[in-house]
């Protein structure tokens, strides 16, 4: 199973019976933070993407399109 990173909400001293770290980031999978989650205590850290826009697929013109079979 993937795991993903959590954040933990300040105050919330054990997630999933194991001590947060002083970086209040921890690795679980979506099952293991599912009941966390629902309580506020965790969050999804958001994934970094990257700022640059994804290239444009190039136009594919009618001549392409015709397939003689």
């Amino acid at each position: 199973m993937e795991k993903h990173t959590y954040v933990v909400a300040e105050g919330i001293p054990a997630i999933n019976g194991k001590a947060v770290p002083a970086s209040r980031e921890i690795e679980l999978t979506e099952r293991e933070a599912l009941f966390d989650q629902s309580l506020g205590r965790i969050t999804l850290k958001p994934s970094r993407v990257s700022a640059r826009k994804p290239r444009p697929e190039p136009e594919q013109s009618s001549d392409d399109m015709n397939v003689e079979g």
